[in-house]
């Protein structure tokens, strides 16, 4: 129930305050929110070393089906947790990074993350190419990417 307040060591603390100020009534509902939802610990240590291990071992086969029909190939991939995103790609060296926590989810979101990230080494931003890109190779990808945001 705390709130954190981060800004610019340049912004002054009236400026900070007047801001939290103007805020107070989201603040009051997003907390609200928060006390209501029902707790669930965070996984163990062994528990996402397993979900690493599982998403590592089912991307070789997913990377061989997509390479062919992106037409692209994967230099290196990783798996790590991570906290805001799904996947991300650097195309400079043709490498993917997967979060672990996509162990959880179905496989079909699996097999959507790791083409959207390849889908990236043709085309870096999510631009009308992108989304056209994506629709002729996975039709269904934004009912994938809904489930995900779930």
């Amino acid at each position: 129930g705390a709130l954190r307040i981060s800004a610019p060591r340049r912004m002054s603390l009236a400026t900070v305050r007047d801001f939290v100020v103007g805020k107070q009534d989201w603040i009051r509902r997003h907390r609200q929110k928060i006390r209501e939802r029902p707790y669930v610990p965070p996984p163990s240590r062994a528990e996402r070393r397993r979900d690493r291990d599982l998403v590592r071992a089912a991307l070789p086969p997913l990377i061989a089906k997509w390479e062919p029909i992106v037409g692209r190939t994967v230099e290196r991939f990783s798996v790590r947790h991570m906290r805001s995103r799904w996947g991300s790609c650097t195309p400079r060296t043709r490498t993917i990074r997967l979060n672990s926590e996509l162990a959880q989810k179905p496989p079909e979101c699996l097999d959507y993350v790791v083409l959207h990230e390849m889908v990236h080494l043709l085309e870096p931003s999510h631009n009308a190419r992108f989304h056209a890109l994506m629709d002729g190779f996975m039709p269904e990808w934004r009912t994938l990417r809904a489930l995900l945001k779930r």
